[in-house]
């Protein structure tokens, strides 16, 4: 099966599992957490199936075998890369993140995936009703694009519109195939069947009820503690699969609330075969929804925000220079189409400039990063004084750090503290004289503007939290109407 199907993983959640641990919290009813809170899961029929011949048709040595097997000696585990954190799968920041991606980002997102049929997300067109609940805006009736969709209830809820889709690939291969009636997010389809298999609600199949009951149900946990199962800041012992396969749990200290809303979403933590798997299947006992959910996440859209911090977080990337000739670096963090180009610098400062920026791809990005002389990489405290992700042991670059560092190692003054004061001074340059280096505008955002490569602008950026300093195509429309020049 594919690396992006939950086959096995149980990674939405039984009535047992939810009621069990709701009654440890004070008792509250299986019925209101399947129905009140989510709904939580959906898995894939064969494997349900399979569980279910495991639990109920299997021989009592086949079950205590299970049971040996989910039992490893701790409830962490890497995937080959070392950044597996069970307490930590997301940080807030990121999955609230509701601007992470704009509608016609995501709809370029799912024609990348490939679906064809005109029955899949990217190709068809939907109806929906509106929808009011006090945990998001309001959203009125309409029609449109899937993308059209889950950006506007992606927006109204403040959820990151990248998790949606993370959802839909987990949950049911929505991306790559037509979307299934009943369950394309897992919403309402909790572990409640014979064995622990999957039983969706009736009334909640289809694109809309799928998209807006996921999305809001992950909105109404972010500001409803007494929804969430295994709230930030505790120890919670967290199943390795259904409560029918007998595979027990696990402990697991929660970091953030974000992570909380992916176990109450799909309560399952994967064991040491599981994550040893990566991207196959592990034994009887493994899950991999959180699992899929994080490895995907930072395939498609970089840094979780979450996880254990790599021993080096890019950096240090070789740079070829000959005279104002720069060339791009083949490196993960540049978009395909532009690794390997030159770049053609106004002077040989700028060149330095950008060859020190282009060094440092790949470093996360860390709110306050650098310093108002254009210094290095830091953890941001002196100018993101704890906000976000500052004040940590990440150290890196926010947008404004990343393109002072770029300006002062050209040899050239500071260009200012933050982005306002970057796109307030310097020499406003037409967008039709502006040369590599200038450095381009957004509203509270800064980058370097690389020029345009086979008819398409680039930038080097720090963009948020979760996202590693990269070169991009820029197809935002809120730049400046100028760009601002800081060298000479």
């Amino acid at each position: 099966m594919s690396y992006d199907d939950d086959h096995s993983s149980r990674a939405g959640g039984t009535a047992k599992a939810v009621a069990q641990h709701a009654a440890k919290k004070g008792g509250k009813s299986a019925a209101k957490w399947i129905i009140g809170l989510l709904g939580i899961k959906v898995i894939i029929i064969g494997a349900a199936v399979l569980l279910a011949l495991l639990v109920i048709g299997a021989a009592a040595g086949a079950i205590a075998q299970q049971s040996a097997a989910a039992t490893p000696a701790t409830a962490g585990g890497d995937l080959g890369d070392g950044t597996w954190d069970a307490g930590n799968i997301i940080a807030d920041a990121v999955f609230y993140n509701a601007a992470a991606m704009t509608a016609g980002q995501i709809q370029a997102f799912i024609d990348g995936q490939g679906c064809t049929p005109a029955g899949c997300l990217g190709r068809a067109t939907y109806t929906w009703p509106g929808a009011s609940v006090s945990w998001c805006q309001p959203v009125a009736a309409g029609s449109g694009s899937f993308a059209v969709m889950l950006s506007t209830v992606s927006t109204a809820c403040g959820i990151n519109p990248q998790v949606g889709l993370v959802m839909i690939a987990k949950e049911s291969q929505g991306l790559t195939r037509n979307p299934p009636p009943a369950a394309l997010t897992g919403f309402d389809c909790p572990d409640t069947g014979p064995g622990g298999s999957a039983n969706c609600g009736g009334a909640t199949g289809g694109v809309w009820n799928q998209t807006w009951g996921m999305v809001q149900g992950l909105a109404h946990l972010r500001v409803d503690p007494s929804r969430v199962n295994y709230l930030e800041g505790q120890t919670h012992d967290i199943l390795w699969n259904v409560a029918e396969s007998g595979c027990g749990s696990g402990p697991v200290t929660v970091a953030n609330r974000a992570t909380a809303t992916l176990y109450t979403y799909t309560p399952y933590q994967p064991n040491a075969a599981s994550l040893a798997s990566y991207p196959g299947t592990g034994d009887a006992c493994s899950s991999y929804g959180n699992r899929n959910f994080y490895r995907l996440f930072t395939k498609w859209f970089g840094s979780t925000g979450g996880g254990k911090p790599k021993p080096a977080l890019g950096g240090g990337v070789n740079v070829a220079v000959n005279g104002v000739a720069v060339t791009i670096p083949d490196n993960p963090a540049v978009a395909a189409a532009v690794r390997g180009k030159v770049i053609q610098a106004p002077n040989a400062g700028v060149a330095k400039g950008l060859a020190a920026g282009f060094a440092e791809l790949g470093l996360p990005y860390v709110w306050g990063g650098s310093n108002a002389t254009g210094g290095g990489p830091d953890n941001g405290c002196a100018r993101g004084g704890g906000a976000l992700n500052s004040c940590g042991s990440t150290i890196g670059f926010d947008c404004s750090g990343l393109t002072a560092y770029v300006i002062v190692a050209g040899g050239f003054p500071p260009p200012g503290d933050n982005s306002n004061a970057q796109r307030s001074s310097g020499t406003d340059i037409p967008w039709g004289q502006g040369l590599p280096g200038d450095i381009e505008g957004f509203p509270g955002h800064v980058a370097i503007w690389l020029g345009t490569i086979s008819g398409t602008d680039y930038i080097l950026e720090a963009s948020d939290v979760g996202t590693p300093i990269r070169i991009v195509a820029n197809f935002r429309s809120d730049h400046d109407s100028v760009l601002h020049r800081h060298w000479s």
